[in-house]
């Protein structure tokens, strides 16, 4: 019995391994009994008390980036419209031709912006070109299906069919699906700024015009124009449109005509509205391309400036007027936080328009894409100085090397 019970007590022993329970065991042997008890050797476990610390890692950040390609001029001459009906078997309209050399840049880009330089008075007028130009609803509908989304309004040619056609217009656009800005219908809906969400950015889009070619809205008219000279109502808007955006967006109509040069007034506009919260500045209306800066804000950001992105596509007879430019950067910013905004991937994508005699089919290359028979081909050396190094020329003048490297387009 007693060997029974010595023999528990060590089993106590090694599964406690406790010290305050071995000395507990000892005095409870000793009183149990005052026989000899042969010596018991024990081995106590070691017990390991392992700690697991429970950490919540920090969320990850979540950024969004949005790719944007934009343009100056869609100006559309009787060249341009007359051979879409002619390619529809004149039942119609089709500007495929026009434009397919370069539309994969907009299908590509998650965001596209367009300064729509002629009416489209949903065929409340015949199409018509120069001075007064109106194009037909088969255009509007080529330009959302290859893959544009914002149509800038506010230009010299947006009264060309008066009050009536502008209304046409606006009834035109209104059933399509896409963000139209700079001329309105009244004052509220001049408040209702324009936005757009892509990606999880929300962008805000503002268009202005220096200039109306003389004409004016009739006495009373309830509709209303971007006016460029207004910058007190300019940076006014362009602050109440970053109270609901994290990126805005102004078109400005400005500039003049067939001029590569960049008035100090324009700088100085520039500079007050990237200050108000404009983050990209889009330059049109000169018909050639102007110089691209990034401007440093007052709060230590920076704004994107295009001063003219010249003609996206045309039948003009200079030859520098049909050389333009996609524009391409991304939008980046964290969403949790809603900053910093981040503009990065400048890049000018240089356009030509090119056409045959007589302005014989009128179409659209990427400069990858134009080479030098090409240029030597062109209708516009009847008229005008162009060639292929004279394309170059003009791009180096006007286009910094950082946002145009001429080694990936230059072919000897």
């Amino acid at each position: 019995m007693k060997k029974i019970f010595s023999v528990l007590i060590a089993a106590m022993v090694v599964f406690t391994g406790c010290n305050a329970v071995e000395e507990s065991a000892a005095a409870t042997v000793a009183a149990v009994t005052e026989e000899a008890v042969p010596a018991i050797v024990t081995t106590a476990a070691a017990t390991t008390t392992t700690t697991v610390t429970t950490t919540t890692a920090a969320p990850v950040p979540e950024y969004a980036t949005v790719s944007v390609a934009a343009v100056g001029d869609n100006l559309i001459h009787s060249s341009l419209y007359k051979q879409a009906n002619a390619r529809a078997g004149g039942e119609g309209y089709d500007f495929g031709y026009a434009y397919q050399n370069v539309e994969n840049f907009f299908h590509r880009a998650d965001l596209s912006i367009i300064n729509q330089e002629t009416l489209i008075c949903n065929r409340l007028y015949e199409p018509s070109t120069y001075p007064r130009f109106n194009s037909p609803p088969e255009l509007g509908g080529h330009m959302l299906d290859i893959g544009f989304d914002v149509f800038t309004m506010a230009n010299n040619h947006c009264l060309d069919k008066g009050e009536e056609g502008l209304l046409a217009c606006l009834d035109y656009w209104d059933g399509k699906d896409a963000v139209v800005c700079g001329v309105y219908r009244n004052a509220e809906d001049r408040a209702n700024i324009r936005i757009k969400k892509v990606n999880g950015i929300t962008f805000s889009f503002l268009s202005y015009t220096e200039l109306l070619n003389g004409l004016s809205l009739p006495a009373g008219s309830e509709l209303q124009i971007g006016d460029a000279y207004d910058v007190e109502k300019m940076v006014t808007e362009i602050k109440a449109a970053k109270e609901t955006s994290d990126v805005c967006v102004v078109a400005l109509h400005w500039g003049v005509e067939n001029s590569d040069v960049i008035s100090d007034y324009q700088r100085s506009v520039a500079v007050q509205l990237a200050n108000a919260g404009a983050d990209v500045i889009i330059g049109s209306h000169p018909h050639v391309l102007r110089g691209i800066e990034e401007i440093q804000r007052e709060d230590g950001t920076t704004a994107l400036c295009a001063y003219s992105l010249g003609n996206f596509i045309s039948a003009q007879s200079v030859g520098q007027n049909l050389i333009g430019g996609i524009l391409q950067f991304d939008v980046s910013m964290r969403l949790d936080e809603k900053e910093p905004l981040v503009i990065d991937n400048i890049e000018l994508i240089p356009v030509i328009t090119h056409y045959d005699g007589n302005y014989h089919d009128v179409r659209l290359y990427p400069l990858s894409d134009y080479t030098r028979e090409l240029a030597d081909s062109h209708g516009v050396r009847n008229m005008s100085t162009f060639g292929y190094d004279y394309i170059f020329e003009v791009l180096e003048r006007n286009i910094s090397p950082e946002y145009f490297d001429r080694s990936e387009y230059y072919k000897e």
